[in-house]
């Protein structure tokens, strides 16, 4: 009882204590007590290493002798149940002091391998086991500190604090199964049993650290339902026996809570105000500026569009392996039907399929060869040329077992550092880094995709973004923005937590060649239960290509030229890009052409740099298309990263992004 009294004082003073400080911190209290009841599952992690021949009765093997060198040193995992009252205190809108009182049961399995011999013959033994079962259950007091809003919009909060445990049972069990040889028989009753429920000496209280997180779910204001984890790292042993020495039992817990306030049923049981909406659904302007979009215009227009070739495939952090977010591999048995033609009209999907692209130039011309250099990112993967050549050689494999590319066409190059490398202060660049890059004398090889058609329906704009909004006085859970034209299902949008602008990429041919609208639906749910629903179309006018000479409408044509020319912070116009622009570019800009030229930049650095940095880039392109077309009108535009061309989340997006958009309008 002693004891008891102990851990009672000491856990209520550091409780009386967190709260002192917390209400120092804030000067106030404004939330209600909650109450209620935790059940966990324990993963008992037995570390000991105490001698096992303490435990063995050698009297009743006579006359076998047993082995006087047998330890328990292996750990060993049991599973075991904690269960128990709480009582929630808040202090603030942060510090919640959290009292426990329960059981816990820390007992487990210990076995080590040993033997047995005949003391008149030592050369005779038989392999045994030894196994020493414990039940070790405690009456645990803890005092816990509960951290909430750390994170912005969760309810996810982290904790901190003590466990303390009188033991309640502290006994123990030890038997060995002897497994017989020809000449030492198995004993009849097999295992042998030397002590049953005997008392574990010397067993202390348990002091632990506690620390984990935890997620509630309110069910009706006054109901709440909490996942949490812990993880309990005690301070001290089993017991302080010389026969036990060295045996601890960190424990992790994964448990519910389930806690009723102690508010009024008036007071507790708060509606929820969940709201949603819509802040706009627009486009960005020629000089990046979000206008309202009140109608759509789809046209049949003769269509081109030119897609970039990055030269690079990424790299997961130490890993010799590109995964399906950079690069998505053709199936093994189907390489030899791969088709360039029939991959989607989007540049990123096809930059992630730059391998088998490569495989199939390479059979195209048989004479081409390939440099491929494989590079880390010089932080985590720093001076690990291994890994480099891994990389590179994974690559160099994939062409020569799938396309059959001959060993003698393939090159392969090893450095950490790319030579023209990323930003190495930030993540962003970290990631790019990690890459193989190819080169190969024959352009071709890697030459963008150019997509071509007489007669596509095409978007103005062809970048829509929504921004949907989601206010609750309880955490938004979830939500889903829906896109669909006549019945059809175009796009979906879902997420947790508070919605972000979704932009909406409009591909040819997307858009039914009906003059029907585009209808879009945002739901939201929150933790409370409840969901909203907001909703609102776009108009749309579909010109023909009859409807225009019916009207006698200006027909043209458009081509789209996405051009990944020019390298990390560079607005100057490589060789590579300067042929593209040449050979691809300049035969589609005519005397009458109008040239609107749109640069960009990657998420990575100050804004008002990047938007500098895109202008610049755009006119470098203007300089170099008016230097051969000089009766043609330019329109240039920097955007800089405030309108996200591509994807910024992958390497891929980023490396995209460091480009120009290039249209050009020619009246038929």
């Amino acid at each position: 009882m002693n004891a008891l009294r102990r851990v009672t004082f000491l856990s209520f003073t550091a409780l009386a204590f967190a709260a002192i400080f917390a209400v120092q911190s804030t000067g106030q209290i404004n939330a209600s007590v909650n109450y209620g009841l935790f059940l966990s599952g324990n993963l008992n992690f037995h570390s000991p290493a105490f001698s096992a021949t303490a435990h063995r009765n050698a009297v009743s093997l006579l006359p076998l002798q047993g082995d006087t060198s047998a330890r328990f040193a292996g750990n060993a995992t049991s599973f075991g149940l904690a269960v128990g009252g709480m009582v929630n205190i808040p202090i603030n809108s942060t510090f919640v002091i959290s009292g426990r009182v329960g059981y816990n049961a820390l007992g487990g399995s210990l076995k080590t391998p040993s033997f047995v011999k005949n003391p008149l013959n030592p050369l005779d033994s038989a392999a045994s086991e030894l196994s020493l079962e414990s039940s070790l259950n405690y009456l645990e007091i803890s005092p816990i500190l509960q951290i909430h809003n750390l994170f912005e919009k969760s309810p996810l909060y982290v904790i901190a604090g003590f466990e303390a445990g009188i033991p309640i049972s502290a006994k123990y069990s030890v038997s060995e199964r002897i497994a017989g040889s020809p000449t030492i028989p198995a004993p009849a009753t097999n295992p042998v049993q030397y002590f049953s429920d005997a008392a574990i000496a010397n067993a202390g209280t348990r002091f632990a650290l506690a620390v984990g997180a935890g997620w509630p779910i309110a069910i009706d204001g006054r109901t709440f339902i909490t996942p949490e984890i812990t993880y309990r790292m005690p301070f001290g042993k089993v017991s302080s026996s010389v026969n036990f020495d060295s045996w601890s039992v960190p424990q992790l817990r994964f448990g519910l809570n389930l806690t009723f306030s102690s508010a009024p049923k008036s007071a507790a049981a708060v509606k929820s105000t969940l709201q949603s909406g819509f802040d706009g659904v627009g486009y960005y302007d020629g000089t990046g500026n979000f206008q309202t979009l009140t109608q759509a215009r789809v046209e049949d227009v003769s269509y081109s569009e030119l897609f970039p070739m990055l030269p690079y495939v990424f790299f997961p952090q130490n890993g010799v392996i590109p995964n399906d977010s950079v690069q998505r591999l053709f199936d093994p048995g189907q390489k030899g039907s791969f088709s360039i033609p029939s991959l989607p009209p989007d540049a990123i999907e096809i930059n992630k399929s730059t391998l088998d692209i490569i495989g199939k130039r390479m059979s195209d011309y048989p004479a081409a060869k390939l440099t491929i250099t494989g590079t880390n990112d010089g932080k985590g993967e720093a001076k690990n040329k291994m890994l480099s050549q891994q990389r590179a050689d994974y690559a160099k494999q994939y062409l020569k077992s799938g396309y059959g590319i001959a060993d003698e066409r393939l090159t392969v190059q090893v450095r950490d550092l790319p030579e023209k490398y990323s930003a190495t202060s930030v993540s962003d660049g970290e990631a790019e880094n990690r890459r193989i890059e190819f080169r190969s004398l024959t352009p071709e090889i890697l030459d963008p995709i150019l997509m071509k058609s007489d007669n596509q329906r095409i978007a103005f704009p062809d970048l829509v973004e929504f921004r949907p909004f989601a206010r609750s006085n309880y955490p938004i859970i979830n939500w889903k923005l829906s896109l669909s034209q006549a019945g059809r299902n175009l796009r979906e949008y879902t997420g947790t937590d508070t919605p972000s602008p979704q932009r909406w990429l409009i591909k040819p041919n997307e858009l039914s060649d009906k003059q029907v609208p585009i209808e879009y639906t945002f739901t939201a749910h929150d933790s409370s239960g409840a969901s909203s629903e907001a909703s609102g179309s776009i108009p749309v006018e579909y010109l023909s290509s009859v409807k225009k000479r019916v009207e006698q409408l200006t027909d043209r044509s458009i081509a789209k030229f996405s051009l990944v020319l020019f390298d990390f912070d560079k607005s100057e116009i490589t060789p590579e890009n300067r042929r593209i622009l040449e050979t691809l570019v300049l035969p589609s800009v005519q005397y009458n052409s109008t040239v609107k030229i749109f640069g960009y930049t990657d998420r990575i650095g100050d804004a008002e740099y990047n938007l500098k940095l895109s202008t610049n880039r755009a006119a470098a392109v203007k300089s170099a298309i008016e230097a051969k077309v000089k009766d043609a009108k330019f329109e240039i535009y920097g955007l800089g990263k405030s309108v996200p061309v591509f994807d910024n989340a992958s390497p891929i997006g980023r490396h995209l992004s460091r480009t120009v958009q290039i249209y050009v309008e020619t009246p038929k």
